[in-house]
């Protein structure tokens, strides 16, 4: 019986089968660990995402820090920080233009249980009858919100409040005191909230001192303390300005964990911590964007600390938080895996069968091999939105495809063995960037990054790299697989998209977008502010809900003919406001179409113009008055003047100038300094208004001398009646804002029409001359022009 050669039939088929066995573990333990390495690199991905946008609210923190900083300063530099004062200093912070969050900036007077009634009496005094400080009822302190900016809305609600009433703001308030700094409270529900839009509130205070000095002890500062400078925040609005688009991709959440010095500062989240911020809080569970199974494991937990305490943010990516996608590089890794699984089942085949078998089949497997990779050699070079190119262990170019040439300028002889840190910009290449680079995909398989990278005709581009290092059965290396696509469009496209988004909220002008049949799509701030209504109030809704009334039909049928025929229309319109005040504006709509010329949108930019109104009111008034006194100056008196000869003339009435200089005015400028000097101009102009007729003009012709235009006098003698009286009147003391008394008097030239001159001019002149002769005679008195015979 002849003997068999090679393994019998059943055994050969076994045989057979364990390459393939091996080559599908081979390929699960692969898959197993690219998953895991992309799983590593999202989460450094992420955890790097997350520190930017913690460091973001950190720095809106100080920034809040810096403005109770210099609010306190401002209290420190001065004696008294009056009302006034006050609401100029805020204003022109703009904290309603550019840190919306901060509900505003005020100040909380502290105030002795034995001062309590005299302070109430004070400020009421100011114009506020119908304040107290609030709760009512007896404590061993109190304080009291004095000063509040912005003034309006929702802050009139806190004025007067005791914030020490409340336990969780009095243990700020005192922290800050006997610490001498910025101290954040917990959280609060703030007395500016209503029933609408209720958010969670943290309030920041810092000390102020007698003498605009810090004391050095603790009990010190508890004796000198005037008060606290504050700032309320509104959690959401803060939190959601600051990270804006962010909060479209992440889940944020803000926790306060106490003060600083608590059992476990800065760790897990506890049953008894505060949740001061949801970017998710009140959202259905159906309506919540769930993450896919990838980015549950990536949240992030960081500590914050503020003012004594600490907060930690939380971050979970949601559903739309853009992934790498590494898919095309795992499939490249996998096809690999199999193709060399594909070699051994058919090295296996070789072996078991005949040798002319196997050399047929060896010559179609080699046919097989040649022909894959010659698919994936053209599959690579086809490819033209990305560069992709193989790089030895020293990173000098092996391989360059038509992507690569597409994007970077130079063809494949120009650059094949040549560094691929040419396509860096100088200043990566001296800070080492290529080296680095490397060296990362050599300690975690991969580099990922965005920058600028250079083409061969200098012009630099926006790129996203990615670089994974190649390595054979042994682990050495064998060199690096760089894949690189021109992201400039898409990165000029954000920048364009956040400018533009940047614009619509700072803009002065309200903005409302609308569809095509006018209901509203969104609005901007300046919207809001101008018009009173919210954005929710009025999304979904036709703007003709803000019409006056006084615009006829014809006026809108012709606006939104201009706007059909011309794609826009722009001109001034009344419109009402939410609480019912009509207001003019200047308005332009612009229709926008789509690319088969429908109109798809309305944009309606609009300014309220009441201010320029009132700004030109004022000016024509600034032009006529003495800025001091608000007296008639030169051009006014003139002009009255001339009306009143005019009126003389045809009643064939006396009237009379009297031309009026202060006696030692000078020496009291001198004495006290020149704000003392203006205050006693003031009242002195004051006295003067007070003791002449309606009818009668009292003007500032600058230093220290008026002019008097008296009208319709019945004889000379009530001139030198009207002379005397105010002379009298102006040697009574004058009570100087600094507690000084000061004693001056005055000297009075008098001109009469018509017999001392027929025009103002003239009688100017002549009552300046009898003024001259009233010093000679001692002053404190007055003179006559009496037709040139001065008496």
């Amino acid at each position: 019986m002849p003997r068999r050669l090679g393994p019998a039939p059943g055994r050969r088929y076994w045989l057979m089968l364990l390459p393939l066995v091996v080559s599908v573990m081979a390929l699960a333990f692969t898959d197993f660990n690219l998953r895991r390495q992309e799983a590593e690199v999202l989460a450094a991905e992420f955890d790097t995402y997350a520190e930017k946008l913690h460091e973001r609210l950190r720095e809106r923190i100080h920034t809040h820090d810096e403005i109770l900083r210099g609010a306190a300063g401002f209290f420190m530099a001065s004696n008294r920080v009056t009302r006034q004062e006050w609401h100029s200093y805020v204003s022109a912070l703009g904290l309603e233009e550019g840190y919306v969050g901060i509900q505003g900036l005020g100040f909380a007077q502290r105030i002795p249980p034995q001062r309590l009634r005299g302070h109430v009496e004070s400020v009421q005094a100011e114009g506020f009858p119908g304040y107290e400080v609030t709760p009512l009822g007896a404590r061993a302190d109190y304080s009291a919100i004095v000063y509040l900016e912005p003034f309006h809305g929702r802050n009139l609600r806190a004025f007067g409040y005791d914030m020490m009433s409340e336990p969780v703001r009095r243990e700020a308030m005192l922290r800050a005191r006997d610490a001498a700094d910025i101290a954040y409270s917990g959280r609060v529900k703030l007395k500016q909230e209503s029933t609408v839009d209720v958010q969670a509130g943290v309030l920041a205070y810092l000390p102020v001192y007698r003498h605009g000095l810090k004391p050095r002890s603790v009990a010190q500062r508890r004796a000198d303390l005037l008060g606290w400078v504050y700032a309320p925040f509104r959690m959401r609005d803060m939190v959601t300005t600051v990270l804006q688009g962010d909060l479209q991709m992440v889940r944020v959440r803000l926790i306060d964990q106490g003060g600083a010095g608590s059992d476990d500062p800065g760790g897990e989240v506890s049953a008894g911590d505060a949740l001061l911020f949801d970017s998710h809080e009140g959202l259905a569970a159906s309506l919540a964007q769930a993450p896919s199974q990838t980015l549950r494991g990536l949240a992030v937990s960081l500590p914050l600390q503020v003012g004594g305490r600490i907060w930690r943010v939380q971050f979970e990516p949601l559903a739309s938080y853009p992934l790498s996608d590494r898919r095309v590089y795992r499939g490249l890794a996998m096809v690999g895996v199999a193709l060399t699984g594909v070699m051994l089942c058919a090295l296996t085949w070789v072996l078991l069968f005949t040798r002319e078998r196997a050399n047929a089949m060896a010559h179609g497997l080699a046919a097989t091999i040649s022909e894959g990779e010659e698919r994936f050699r053209l599959m690579v070079e086809g490819v033209k939105d990305y560069a992709i190119l193989m790089l030895d262990d020293r990173g000098m170019v092996m391989t360059w495809n038509a992507g690569a040439a597409r994007i970077k300028g130079w063809q494949a002889e120009e650059i094949i063995g040549q560094h691929f840190g040419r396509f860096y910009t100088e200043k990566d290449r001296e800070a080492g960037v290529p080296e680095q680079a490397l060296a990362t995909a050599l300690i975690t398989g991969q580099y990922r990054e965005e920058g600028w990278r250079v083409r061969k005709n200098g012009t630099v581009f926006r790129a996203s790299v990615l670089i994974t290092a190649m390595r054979d059965a042994q682990g050495h290396v064998k060199g690096f697989a760089k894949v690189t696509r021109d992201i400039t469009a898409h990165h000029e496209q954000e920048e364009r998209l956040r400018l533009a988004a940047t614009v619509f909220r700072s803009t002065q002008e309200g903005v409302a977008i609308t569809d095509a049949d006018g209901r509203v799509l969104v609005v901007n701030p300046a919207f809001e502010r101008v018009t009173e209504y919210t954005e929710a109030e009025v999304k979904r809704r036709k703007l003709s809900l803000l019409a006056s009334g006084r615009h006829d039909r014809d006026f809108f049928q012709n606006l939104w003919r201009d706007i059909t025929e011309f794609g826009s229309w722009q001109g001034e319109i009344w419109n009402r406001r939410k609480g019912g005040e009509i207001y003019p504006g200047w308005l332009t709509i612009s229709a926008v179409r789509d690319e088969g010329g429908q109109i798809v949108n309305f944009v309606g930019v609009f300014t309220d113009i009441t201010r320029i109104a009132h700004a030109e009111t004022q000016m024509e008034h600034l032009a006529h008055h003495d800025a001091l006194t608000d007296l008639p100056n030169r051009l006014l008196l003139h002009s009255r003047l001339a009306h009143t000869l005019e009126r003389a003339h045809r009643t064939e009435r006396i009237c009379a100038v009297m031309f009026l200089d202060l006696d030692r005015f000078k020496a009291v400028n001198d004495q006290y300094g020149h704000e003392a000097g203006d205050e006693l101009l003031k009242a002195a102009a004051q006295r003067l208004r007070l003791h002449l007729r309606e009818n009668d003009t009292v003007a500032r012709l600058g230093g220290d001398e008026f002019v008097i235009v008296l009208e319709d006098l019945a004889s000379v003698e009530g001139a030198e009646v009207v002379a005397r009286a105010i002379i009298e009147r102006l040697q009574q003391p004058f009570h100087l804002p600094g507690g000084q008394d000061a004693l001056i008097g005055c000297s009075v030239g008098i001109s009469v029409f018509p017999d001392d001159g027929q025009d103002g001019e003239t009688l100017v002149r002549h009552a300046d001359a009898a003024l001259y002769k009233a010093k000679e005679a001692g002053r404190g008195t007055w003179r006559l022009y009496r037709g040139g015979r001065v008496g």
